[in-house]
């Protein structure tokens, strides 16, 4: 039996003459790292093959003639994606995120996990996870030597016989020793069906046929069966009750979430603190009453005292306020300033209404690398359904079906109705995901019951039309009533938001 293959491509074009003016990334010294932190009990089961200055040839021809366990990259990343080396040899060439997924969708084979070790690469190992099963990446910049302390205790545990998830969590822990800041930088993502805890790539259960250990057992690796692990996520999510799936109100769709922050707590409860007495309480309660009601200019003069005093909630209303006018005039600036001041409090509205603001540009460049950097922060640390709803339209806009489907996933379960609605929309046009009738009026309805006009109005719709339904025009007349007493206009659309 052939020992398991880390397939490692490195890439560093930005710094190649005579188009490159980045420092020299160590990828070297990244390879060197990781062959001396392997046990040397160890080496021997584990084959580091190294691509280096990768080209998009190199992986085709790579995965062509290999069959790996994990594949690795290490270099930069940008909004476009990964950079590779170009054709030319120094100009880098980026491969995007839809890219990867088609690209792995047709070579995934026996691949375990894939690392993105690389600036600002989360969406795009969001978008592998979605086909392969499991990925890592990084959702900001990382230093040099970060990045190298992280490859050599992953890989470490990986070769000990650690599962996916158990060597993760040690490398994570060592970046909190030796790089603080940087320690929540790194991010496993997995699809649904896929438990990072069962997940091995050197497993203790099986090695290669003749080899024992010091005790006379077995070690090496061993296949993950179908009943423990389903590495085809959208091949199992295409299955009425494929995998480990678990029903969602009566669906059978759900599946377990993408991991949110290892270091992240339970999901907070939205905030009501002004101050530390009760008349603080109550006023800060009365402005966001005063919000919800329209009384903007009450709400201004009182959500402004509170951002002045350091309250973050306050900093994200007043942000956007100024942002939209309510209780003020429209002060782009001031907008910015104050969510970005909410934001970096980490307040998690702040957080979401900034990102939206770069997703948009409104009050400041339009940048969508910052806009995914602050809906993640928002989704991953504080588990802020809506901005988990926002990443998976903003996912869903780029045409990251696979991403956009992870995240919707996340934020049903985190209780959002909407996001129900968004995902049946999904599964009706098969993005992302088979196409599945069922499954998206199972989610219609259940949102719709829940009280969603959207989902009321495309059940109302499918019925009309006779989608994956018998048409009924009596179920179609009920649905369309409902959503009119539920105040849905009389213009609304069933895809409308």
């Amino acid at each position: 039996m052939k020992k398991p293959k880390v397939l490692f491509f490195a890439a560093d074009p930005n710094s190649a003459p005579p188009h490159g003016n980045h420092r020299r990334l160590l990828l070297d010294e990244e390879v060197r790292q990781i062959r001396q932190a392997v046990p040397a009990r160890y080496r021997d089961d584990l084959d580091l093959d190294t691509h280096w200055a990768a080209r998009p040839d190199d992986l085709l021809q790579a995965l062509d003639e290999t069959h790996p366990r994990v594949v690795h990259f290490s270099g930069h990343c940008g909004d476009d994606g990964l950079i590779l080396v170009g054709s030319d040899g120094s100009r880098g060439h980026c491969v995007g995120a839809s890219a990867l997924a088609q690209l792995f969708e047709a070579y995934r084979g026996d691949i375990r996990v894939v690392v993105l070790n690389a600036c600002l690469s989360l969406p795009q190992a969001e978008a592998i996870a979605a086909v392969v099963g499991c990925a890592i990446g990084t959702r900001s910049a990382i230093s040099d030597a970060a990045a190298i302390s992280f490859s050599s205790a992953f890989y470490r545990a990986i070769a000990s016989r650690n599962s996916v998830k158990a060597a993760f969590d040690r490398a994570r822990a060592a970046l909190a020793l030796k790089h603080f800041n940087e320690r929540d930088c790194v991010q496993l993502v997995v699809g649904p069906s896929v438990d990072p805890t069962r997940l091995f790539v050197v497993a203790p259960d099986e090695v290669p046929e003749g080899k024992l250990d010091e005790q006379g057992g077995k070690r090496g690796w061993v296949r993950v069966t179908a009943g423990v692990l389903t590495l085809g996520v959208v091949a199992a999510l295409s299955l009425p009750h494929g995998g480990r799936r678990e029903p969602v109100a009566g669906c059978a769709w759900a599946g377990s979430p993408r991991p949110l922050l290892a270091t992240s707590g339970s999901s907070p409860a939205l905030s009501t603190t002004g101050g530390g007495s009760s008349a603080a309480l109550s006023e800060f309660d009365r402005a966001k009453l005063d919000y919800e009601a329209g009384r903007y200019a009450a709400a201004f003069s009182r959500f402004r005292r509170f951002a002045q005093s350091g309250n973050p909630e306050a900093m994200g209303y007043l942000g956007t306020m100024f942002l939209r006018g309510q209780g003020s005039t429209v002060s782009p600036d001031s907008g910015i300033h104050w969510l970005r001041e909410g934001a970096y409090k980490r307040d998690p509205q702040a957080m979401t209404e900034l990102a939206s603001a770069y997703q948009y540009g409104h009050g400041v460049g339009r940048n969508l690398g910052r806009a995914r950097e602050w809906y993640h922060k928002a989704a991953d640390e504080k588990h802020w359904v809506e901005a988990m709803r926002q990443l998976a339209d903003l996912y869903r806009d780029e045409q990251n079906y696979g991403a956009a489907l992870l995240w919707y996933q996340n934020a049903v379960l985190a209780g959002s109705r909407e996001a129900r609605v968004d995902a049946g929309q999904l599964y009706e046009h098969g993005q992302g995901i088979a196409r599945d009738l069922e499954e998206a009026r199972c989610l219609y309805q259940t949102a719709a019951e829940a009280g969603s006009v959207r989902g009321m109005l495309n059940l109302g719709r499918i019925y009309e039309h006779g989608i994956g339904v018998p048409r009924n025009d009596d179920r179609a007349q009920e649905w369309y009533r409902r959503a009119a007493a539920a105040g849905a206009p009389r213009r609304t659309t069933a895809s409308g938001a």
